[in-house]
């Protein structure tokens, strides 16, 4: 977790409740009474000028807001970068190649922010992986269904990750990858 969140909440003294709070007004979503008081968190956001009595966000909890916002989406960031390398929009963009624009059950290639998130759960499931076994794979698989016209291809995205129906994540990549690094050893024994 950053570091940097709990400053911004120390800088302007309030609770993760209240961020809790306040963001679920500005979204115009009733707050789960499970998680906070409602009542109380509105009295305390009155008290700190925060919110008008008729329910409406003053300016400073909307720059708070957005300062909050704005680090959760540089640590994301981030994530994706120490996960998957400086360099991986480049990586990103050459597995898309590996895959035909249109396959008969639809689009063949996905954008990369989805990819991006898959490609993030993906080497965090399989460190034993990096993007040159990773593209090597998905040469292979290409090859491999293009000797059959591309005909039980599966799309970028679900090449990566899938969700089956008892919610079990399942990647054809890590069986592939796996019979890449084999070949790989094979090679290295020779």
């Amino acid at each position: 977790m950053s570091h940097q969140l709990w400053k911004t909440l120390i800088k302007y003294r309030v609770s993760p409740n209240q961020i809790y709070f306040l963001d679920c007004c500005r979204e115009k979503i009733q707050p789960s009474n499970d998680l906070i008081n409602q009542t109380a968190e509105k009295h305390v956001a009155e008290v700190k000028g925060l919110i008008t009595e008729k329910g409406v966000l003053t300016h400073k909890a909307l720059n708070i807001l957005d300062e909050f916002e704005t680090l959760l989406v540089k640590t994301k960031k981030v994530v994706a970068t120490d996960v998957l390398g400086d360099d991986f929009q480049k990586n990103i963009d050459e597995y898309k190649q590996y895959f035909p624009k249109k396959l008969s059950t639809g689009p063949g290639r996905q954008s990369a922010r989805e990819l991006k998130q898959k490609f993030v759960w993906f080497f965090k499931n399989y460190p034993e992986y990096n993007w040159e076994i990773v593209l090597e794979a998905a040469n292979y698989y290409s090859y491999e269904c293009s000797q059959k016209n591309n005909q039980y291809m599966t799309n970028s995205s679900n090449f990566i990750k899938k969700d089956t129906m008892s919610k079990e994540s399942i990647s054809k990549l890590a069986d592939y990858c796996e019979i890449v690094k084999e070949e790989m050893d094979a090679n290295k024994e020779l």
